[in-house]
């Protein structure tokens, strides 16, 4: 899978190749052709192989495996896109390379995998963009510009839970394989209707998802259930913008106010969700969050930061049987869960060489 880190000049690359020269309208042509054709690109398509993917990157080694670039981490970010928020997608495409940098930061020793997807109304043509889990940014960047964001949504709720339904059912992610949570955030200024319906699961995901994907799901599930297994797999926040009480109020009673993080604009992202990250890995504490977050945001952002679990994921990791893999590490096969460890009985085919041999 490769060893190609984010970085910027990468990110400044792809966009010039795809012809995107400003900060504005880059969705522009994908919302065209999505109005032409009725249909998304496929690499945002939600219902075209619906399973999203999280995996470790291995490259062969001696009739082996070794990690390229440590443990995947798996960020999901949905934003709302409906009303005055249609032009979200602009945002996260400018903020990109502040937002990987600020989040690989907190989470050293790890490969950050990002999902940047949108959602909108069941009343749209298209409920919801979700990309791959993505950590190179030419990749990134291209399936930003494929988003077609509907800009409309009939009324004030919207329709997030489908994008948490997702995330909760439709995602094979390293992280909950080994014993840890990947991060699910939903960004919005509205609350939820809240209903999971099947005829929306399969317009949404496809005709033969229950075939082919969600084999298991005898019933359709509450959308209480849906979070509740959400919160299961992830580390999971709402983040409500402009400080809407009634949205705050409604995100608060049904995530809970550990959940729910208030924000002036999404171009706070990069601070937000790098601090509450941070926090839950442990890697910062709230004294951090003066100098990483308070410049740059309110003091009910500062309030909801303080209710974090500080060191969740800390918790997590103590308990697994290994430590999480590193750069370097040696995979017998492409299946095993954890690579050899030191004190295992090797060949000499097996032992771990300084050495990575790339593809």
């Amino acid at each position: 899978m490769g060893d190609k880190p984010f970085s910027v000049d990468s990110y400044v690359s792809a966009r010039r190749s795809y012809g995107i020269t400003s900060d504005k309208d880059v969705t522009r042509t994908a919302e065209r052709q999505a109005r032409a054709t009725g249909k998304l690109n496929e690499i945002v398509d939600p219902g075209i192989n619906p399973m999203r993917y999280s995996k470790i990157r291995l490259n062969p080694h001696r009739k082996m495996w070794i990690t390229t670039m440590g443990c995947p981490m798996d960020i999901e970010v949905s934003c709302d896109t409906t009303g005055s928020m249609g032009g979200e997608v602009d945002t996260e495409m400018k903020i990109l390379p502040k937002l990987y940098e600020a989040i690989a930061r907190v989470l050293p020793g790890y490969d950050p995998q990002l999902c940047l997807g949108i959602f909108g109304d069941v009343v749209d043509d298209f409920v919801l963009c979700r990309p791959q889990f993505e950590m190179e940014a030419e990749k990134i960047v291209r399936y930003l510009k494929e988003m077609a964001p509907q800009r409309a949504g009939g009324d004030s709720p919207e329709d997030p839970q489908y994008a948490m339904f997702a995330r909760a059912y439709l995602t094979n992610a390293y992280t909950n394989r080994i014993g840890l949570k990947g991060y699910h955030f939903i960004v919005t200024d509205a609350t939820c209707h809240g209903s999971i319906r099947r005829q929306d699961i399969q317009r949404i995901f496809g005709n033969n998802v229950f075939e082919n994907d969600l084999k298991n799901m005898r019933e359709i599930p509450s959308f209480k259930n849906v979070i509740k297994d959400l919160k299961a797999k992830t580390h999971q926040f709402i983040l409500v913008v402009d400080n809407r009480s009634s949205a705050y109020e409604y995100w608060r009673e049904v995530c809970g106010k550990k959940s729910v993080v208030r924000i002036s604009t999404t171009g706070q992202l990069p601070e937000v969700i790098s601090a509450i990250i941070g926090l839950t890995e442990g890697t910062i504490d709230i004294a951090d969050i003066g100098n990483t977050v308070a410049y740059h945001c309110s003091s009910s952002t500062i309030y909801d930061l303080n209710n974090v679990e500080i060191g969740a994921q800390a918790k997590l990791r103590q308990a697994l049987p290994f430590p999480i893999p590193k750069i370097g590490d040696i995979f017998r096969t492409k299946e095993d869960l954890w690579p050899i460890q030191p004190d295992e009985k090797v060949g000499d085919e097996e032992k771990p060489s300084t050495e990575i041999e790339y593809l």
